[in-house]
């Protein structure tokens, strides 16, 4: 049985010393610490460029008669953690004035303090509140309260950026699928993270997008799919959406991409018919075996063949599996419509399986999620981590834009 967690005011020492011991016996502390300290990384140079605003007393272009020192770029730098070495921290760079950084002094002096809140705040999803406290207090008049607010909002601003970034309508199939989690807020005991995942031709994959929902309904998914579409996926390259034969992500995607060739999940498709199979203890293993063969075949041809076998084999003992089977079978041979080497990666939503079990293991050290904000950050990091987030700048967004448009151009013409 688990024991409860408690991460009141007066508690919350004891119960953070409980969640580290727990951590490190699962052997994932030295996993978190390697995001703590990018993070770490960020918050620093977060507070330094805005100290060297203030001291400029003006932003990045601005002129103003009669100032002392201008700005000249930037210089790395590398700095010692309690969670390791920092290497290429940004640090501003400045002509005609010599800039002492009160809030590098600050850090030097309670280090440990600041980089354990640090890890913390990501870990415990600590309040808003709380967090500013902590920030004020480290930095007292160094930098602004508005800093300390910039600070706090840094990594979900990350989140946010991601999300609403424009999409390079480049992608020529679609994952689509869910899992589920716990969030502490408001005692909502199990939501579904809905997932989008983007293949290239060249087979680079990116997690287009992730959305915390309040179910699998058409009207969540029709959400997500209207994001993608408004962010630039107009599904111009898209050959093939995979997805499992939920109801609601079916219209969704009827909706958005109606004319884009729908595959559905073939192991789905096995699962179910297992479900309904009545008499277990005798017809288990020689259901599965005969139907998973179905989803084996090398040609359509073949394929539809031991499909009609199965029907007649079963129809009489089994007749609820035979109604599993039925339904929706025209859209579970899609697949076959395409190369042979690109069949068994197209028949199943496995792809995006393999990184919800990578997600999975990431929210079962913790149990559940204080709210929202922290799921989100953890399962940003997790998956910008692992190499599938697209990580543009801003700057970049008229370059995305053109493209989309000559993309568009170049498939009409």
């Amino acid at each position: 049985m688990n024991r409860p967690i408690n991460f009141s005011e007066d508690n919350l020492a004891v119960q953070w010393q409980y969640v580290k011991r727990n951590l490190k016996a699962l052997g994932v502390w030295q996993e978190i610490e390697k995001r703590v300290k990018n993070t770490i990384k960020d918050t620093i140079e977060t507070i330094v460029w805005e100290e060297y605003d203030i001291v400029l007393a003006r932003k990045r272009y601005q002129r103003l008669k009669g100032s002392i020192g201008y700005r000249s770029g930037s210089y790395k730098r590398s700095m010692s953690t309690i969670y390791g070495r920092v290497d290429n921290l940004k640090m501003p760079k400045s002509k005609g004035i010599r800039i002492r950084y009160n809030s590098l002094q600050a850090y030097q002096r309670r280090q440990p303090e600041f980089d354990e809140h640090i890890l913390k705040a990501m870990i415990l999803g600590l309040s808003s509140r709380r967090q500013a406290k902590f920030f004020q207090s480290f930095l007292k008049n160094s930098v602004s309260h508005t800093t300390a607010s910039r600070i706090i909002n840094k990594i979900a601003s990350m989140v946010s950026h991601y999300r609403n970034m424009p999409l390079l309508d480049e992608y020529k199939y679609l994952y689509l699928d869910a899992m589920w989690v716990h969030v502490k807020e408001l005692n909502i005991k199990s939501r579904p993270i809905l997932i989008a995942l983007g293949v290239k031709p060249d087979r680079t994959k990116h997690i287009l997008t992730f959305k915390l929902a309040k179910g699998e309904s058409e009207q969540e998914w029709l959400g997500l799919l209207n994001d993608l579409y408004r962010r630039g996926l107009k599904g111009l390259n898209l050959n093939l959406v995979i997805s499992d034969n939920c109801p609601g992500l079916k219209s969704a995607i009827n909706y958005v991409y109606p004319y884009i060739a729908l595959q559905l999940c073939t192991v789905h498709k096995l699962r179910n018919i297992l479900s309904k199979i009545r008499n277990k203890t005798q017809n288990r293993k020689k259901v599965m075996r005969q139907a998973s063969k179905i989803f084996k075949s090398k040609t359509k041809k073949e394929a539809i063949a031991r499909y009609n076998k199965f029907i007649r084999d079963w129809s009489v003992t089994e007749p609820g599996v035979i109604r599993a089977i039925k339904k929706d079978i025209e859209c579970y041979f899609t697949y076959f419509n395409f190369p042979a080497d690109k069949r068994d990666t197209l028949k199943s939503t496995n792809p995006l399986e393999r990184i919800n079990r990578e997600l999975r293991k990431v929210t079962r050290r913790y149990g559940y999620f204080q709210n929202q904000r922290s799921l989100d950050i953890f399962i940003y990091l997790t998956l910008k981590e692992e190499g599938l987030i697209i990580d543009r700048a801003f700057e970049d967004v008229p370059n995305i834009q053109q493209k989309n448009a000559s993309l568009e151009f170049a498939n009409k013409s």
